[in-house]
């Protein structure tokens, strides 16, 4: 049996210093745990050089990263959109390069979808030992609020409608994807009221 491919989804914007650092933590997880990772980066023309350092990187990991590289600053919900039409993998991560998300997570991601057949296995910064950091109290009220609107009005299946740290089953994120209308981060929250709809 082929072994389980799986692609990052890594939108950059002025990513210069964490890119080279969020990569090698990737890798050096799925070395470590014997897993096949991907990495597509989806980079908006950022003016500090991030498309530079994508491009070494390139050479560094050969035929491991692919760089899409846009015109310019199109909005998180695009990125997933442009770099799904490159992803190789069975299952598809989105993350940020930000190190909001901790690659080092992702074999539990991968042990639960395997343990349950998820087609979708989310992260949460509402539950023990998560949390957010560098985060001012007006983001935190914000991110906070969002969720527990998406939960009493929408009904949300999840603790956390706003993050952007999940693993998907490839086609099902193709197919929820297709039907998103929302824009920025409120394209985290309308990904996942689709998938319930959907009966993901």
């Amino acid at each position: 049996m082929s072994k389980t491919k799986y692609s990052v989804l890594l939108p950059t914007y002025n990513e210069r210093e964490n890119l080279p650092v969020i990569v090698y933590l990737i890798f050096e997880m799925a070395e470590k745990n014997n897993l096949d990772f991907d990495i597509v980066i989806i980079e908006d023309n950022s003016p500090d050089g991030t498309a530079e350092v994508a491009k070494k990187l390139m050479k560094v990991y050969p035929d491991k990263i692919y760089l899409h590289q846009r015109p310019g600053k199109m909005g998180l919900g695009s990125a997933y959109v442009d770099g799904l039409k490159f992803a190789k993998g069975d299952f598809v991560v989105i993350m940020d390069a930000d190190f909001s998300h901790h690659p080092k997570y992702l074999p539990e991601f991968i042990k639960k979808q395997k343990e349950t057949n998820s087609d979708i296995v989310t992260g949460t910064r509402y539950r023990s030992q998560a949390g957010v950091f560098g985060w001012d109290l007006k983001r935190k009220l914000v991110s906070r609020g969002a969720n527990f609107l998406a939960k009493f009005l929408l009904g949300a299946p999840c603790t956390d409608m706003t993050g952007s740290f999940r693993l998907y089953r490839k086609e099902v994120l193709q197919k929820i994807i297709g039907q998103i209308e929302s824009k920025g981060y409120a394209f985290q929250m309308e990904m996942i009221i689709r998938a319930k709809g959907l009966g993901y």
